[in-house]
């Protein structure tokens, strides 16, 4: 279930974010800038959408914020660094 969708007004850089994918260890994070303030996250898997190279969905959970441990599904633009955050309550 979703819990809210945020808009992301500024994002990571495609080299941030594919550095932050294939961290494993989790210490490595991507900060979104959202209408709601800026999220860190760790960022689970990334899936590249088109042959642009540039459009991007993103699964993965949030390590600040009071919603801390909720999981998120984005769609995000590396070249404009904007998207969009769906929330899903941390269970």
């Amino acid at each position: 279930m979703t819990h809210s969708v945020l808009d992301v007004t500024n994002g990571p850089a495609k080299d941030d974010l594919l550095r932050a994918v294939t961290n494993t260890d989790g210490e490595l994070t991507a900060v979104f800038d959202t209408s709601a303030g800026a999220l860190e996250t760790q960022i689970n898997e990334i899936q590249e959408q088109g042959s642009d190279g540039v459009d991007y969905t993103v699964w993965g959970r949030l390590t600040s914020s009071n919603l801390r441990g909720a999981h998120f599904t984005a769609v995000y633009n590396c070249e404009s660094r904007t998207g969009r955050l769906a929330l899903k309550q941390a269970t």
